[in-house]
């Protein structure tokens, strides 16, 4: 049995979140033993639901403070956690490679006699140089650094300097099953002759609903709907934009939605719209496509590799709101390219980005990691 602890820093319920969840709640029971360390210093509440959902697939979840560099108390509590729980693999989940511990979680789990594996998620995101010094001297303790893109690979060397040979690049998953269930179009305000469009994420500037709302802003000949789902310090002034170019009435903000409903919320539209201007690989992107609906992105970073322009959805430059309008027109137009592009998004999907796949690669390398020797072919 192969013991991997999830150390999880996070101040809100974010994609990085999902990721451990998913990774945690879908390992082989038979093989490993998965549990989660995650910071007691959590400011919002839908974290500890989050931990209460782990608890309830039987996955221990300890709460210690996490509040490195200025409290250097909390790596002993770190520590004396880590031993507790004796992982063969400590699996560090950083949001951004300069969040709050900075890449001091490796060396504590080091210490604590743990092989490291790091998942960096936005490994694009500006230094800090204090910050920077520490990780890079942190960078010798991680045995394997995990991203999502091939894109983000790069960035891991050039940037945060990781040896090429210690980067490994596995996709984010969703179940396969995922995008079997919706909710009636009518529930949401969706009329037969509406298009639906969905923004799903958290409120903050780089996500661009702001763009979508001025791209949208400019198609009012045409029926559609936006339901925005999620929230964040963005909420006021996207309202107050939609007010301002007059689309708030077609607008519906719906706050923070279980996983579950989220599944139903994109299931019952016709489009994704997220014109992020710094990305990973968005798991909406791919909940989306697994419900075989049309994405309508940007070209930041990873994206290109999940949206094949043209085929899938549209890719238009971050902040290009005209392009974004374009793209978004094309689709109001066009129910059979709509079908189309669903249906490759499908496709896609089930040969790249499930959770299946992922959890296999991330098991091998658990393996490879705890035993010394390659996991075995598939």
């Amino acid at each position: 049995m192969i013991r991997v602890t999830y150390l999880v820093d996070a101040p809100y319920v974010g994609g990085a979140e999902l990721y451990v969840a998913r990774l945690a709640g879908g390992l082989d029971r038979a093989r490993f033993s998965p549990s989660v360390i995650m910071s007691a210093n959590e400011t919002d509440n839908s974290l500890s639901g989050w931990a209460r959902a782990l608890e309830t697939r039987a996955i221990p979840v300890v709460r210690v403070p996490m509040r490195l560099p200025f409290h250097p108390a909390d790596a002993a509590r770190i520590h004396r956690a880590l031993v507790r729980l004796s992982p063969d693999v400590a699996h560090v989940n950083m949001p951004g490679p300069y969040s709050g511990q900075t890449g001091l979680l490796a060396p504590i789990a080091r210490l604590a006699g743990a092989r490291v594996v790091v998942t960096e998620h936005l490994p694009m995101v500006a230094r800090l140089w204090k910050r920077a010094l520490v990780k890079r001297a942190a960078v010798r303790f991680v045995d394997a650094a995990v991203t999502m893109t091939r894109a983000n690979a790069d960035l891991l060397v050039s940037r945060q300097g990781y040896p090429r040979g210690r980067v490994r690049v596995v996709a984010n998953g969703v179940p396969r099953g995922y995008g079997s269930t919706s909710d009636a179009r009518a529930a949401w305000g969706l009329e037969p002759a509406v298009l639906g469009f969905v923004f799903v994420g958290t409120l903050l500037p780089h996500k661009g609903l702001q763009d979508a709302l001025r791209a949208l802003s400019s198609l009012m000949g045409h029926p559609w709907r936006l339901l925005v789902v999620g929230t964040g310090p963005e909420e006021g002034a996207c309202r107050h934009l939609a007010a301002r170019t007059g689309v708030a009435d077609r607008v519906t903000f719906l706050g923070h939605r279980a996983p579950d409903e989220v599944e139903r919320i994109v299931g019952a539209c016709d489009a994704l719209v997220l014109p992020s201007s710094v990305e990973g690989l968005p798991y909406v992107i791919l909940e989306a496509m697994a419900c075989a609906k049309p994405v309508v992105s940007t070209t930041a970073y990873g994206i290109p590799e999940a949206v094949v322009e043209g085929e899938t959805g549209f890719l238009v430059a971050p902040g290009d709101v005209d392009a974004l309008g374009r793209a978004l027109q094309v689709l109001l137009r066009d129910s059979e390219l709509r079908s189309r592009m669903g249906r490759a998004a499908r496709t896609r999907f089930e040969e790249r980005f499930t959770l299946e796949r992922q959890l296999a690669t991330m098991e091998d390398l658990y393996r490879e990691l705890a035993t010394g020797r390659p996991g075995q072919p598939r």
